[in-house]
């Protein structure tokens, strides 16, 4: 697997950067679009995802996905993120 095997299709970026939460500058790699399989079988698509090197863990912004529509709760340390009536994904916090 090559290192941006999630990755479906990506485009190389320059000169992009996150600021962290301690006011650290990241470096933002490739922009992609990455392919999740979930339990029952379905594919879905994260559009626009960002790979920071330097980030140890896979982090997904509940800001950017209600802005997509979705609704996302956490109750009992289930993640859902919904729209209207149909869950859309589901994980553990």
């Amino acid at each position: 697997m090559s290192e941006h095997g999630l990755f479906s299709s990506f485009e190389k970026l320059d000169r992009c950067f996150i600021v962290m939460s301690d006011d650290h500058l990241c470096n933002i790699e490739v922009m992609s679009t990455v392919r999740i399989k979930m339990d029952d079988g379905i594919v879905r698509e994260l559009k626009e995802v960002k790979y920071v090197p330097q980030h140890k863990r896979n982090l997904i912004s509940v800001g950017a996905l209600e802005t997509l529509g979705l609704v996302v709760s956490i109750r009992d340390g289930i993640l859902k993120m919904t729209k209207g009536s149909i869950v859309i994904m589901k994980g553990v916090r």
